[in-house]
Order: C-alpha cells, then sequence, then structure tokens
C-alpha cells in the first residue's frame, strides 16, 4: 500500500509514492576484511615496482586512500518522490520522458531494489533501494508511466561483486 504522502503535491505534480533511502550502503568490515585487502594492495604495489609501472602504483595507492575516506564517511538520507511528472530523488528531478524503463530485483533480506534505466546510453542505471516499500505498490505505480524490463531478472553484476566484496 503506498504511504500517506499521496495527498501531497510537489512542483512535478502530485506525490504518487514516497520513501528515504542511504546514499550508499555501509558494510560491516572485519579486520581480516582490511587484512586481505591491504595485502592484495601490497602484492599490486610489489608488482608495480618490480615492472616499474609508476601509474598504477598511484592508481592504486588512491584507490586505497579513497577506500578509506569512503568507509569512514556517513550516507546522506535521500528522498525519493515518485510524481505524476518524473522522479525526484534527492535535489534532482528526472522527467519520465527522459527514462526508458524500470525494473525491480526482489530477492530479500540481501537484495531489495529498483532499477532505473535512461534514455540516453551515456547515464548509467539508477539503483534504488525500496527499504520497506512493497515492490509490487511500486511496480503498480510505475507502470503508469514507465515499461517494465521484464528480461532482467538478476541483480547486476557489478552490484553483486560490490554487495560480495563489501566495497
Amino acid at each position: 500500500m503506498p504511504n500517506q504522502e499521496q495527498t501531497k503535491k510537489s512542483p512535478h505534480g502530485k506525490i504518487l509514492l514516497s520513501w528515504n533511502f542511504p546514499e550508499f550502503t555501509q558494510y560491516e568490515r572485519s579486520k581480516s576484511w582490511y587484512f586481505w585487502i591491504g595485502l592484495v594492495m601490497a602484492g599490486l604495489l610489489v608488482y608495480c615496482f618490480f615492472t616499474l609501472n609508476l601509474l598504477f602504483a598511484i592508481i592504486i595507492i588512491m584507490s586505497a586512500v579513497i577506500m578509506y575516506l569512503h568507509s569512514r564517511r556517513q550516507p546522506l538520507d535521500i528522498r525519493l518522490e515518485v510524481t505524476e511528472d518524473g522522479l525526484q530523488i534527492g535535489e534532482k528531478f528526472y522527467n519520465y520522458k527522459s527514462l526508458k524503463n524500470f525494473w525491480l530485483i526482489y530477492e530479500p533480506p540481501e537484495v531489495k531494489n529498483l532499477y532505473i534505466s535512461f534514455k540516453s546510453s551515456v547515464k548509467p542505471d539508477l539503483r534504488i533501494p525500496l527499504e520497506k516499500q512493497n515492490p509490487l505498490d511500486v511496480r503498480k505505480v510505475l507502470l503508469d508511466f514507465l515499461d517494465e524490463d521484464l528480461t532482467k531478472e538478476e541483480e547486476p553484476f557489478a552490484d553483486v561483486l560490490s554487495r560480495r566484496l563489501k566495497l
């Protein structure tokens, strides 16, 4: 059942559905995870030293710094509003005319995501965690505006890899 935002209005029409979700998934990482990542990065740095590949070494060091900084950051809470004119995701608005289709991957408790594909092939697909939303309600509302891609039944490989490696 859609939540009680149905009667509210936005600059983009009536709000049909809305919920909050975290900007990114914050994984619990054990000391052994940090040990193995450190070991892999150290091994790659040794490889860079022997092959005299300075650029690859810089990329590895930058990756380590980015991973460390990212692990210390708390995700922002982002608001999604499905309106009559499009999707308001945080501060950005996506008109339905710019969106190609959507699909849902719902395999609780680990995977509960809505994916949105753009007509522009340059833009990557959006992954939106469903949180506690009923996927049938989300599907019902979106079908009035977008086609559902029924060919996509699996979570994208990049998402699976990211979740399994806790990146």
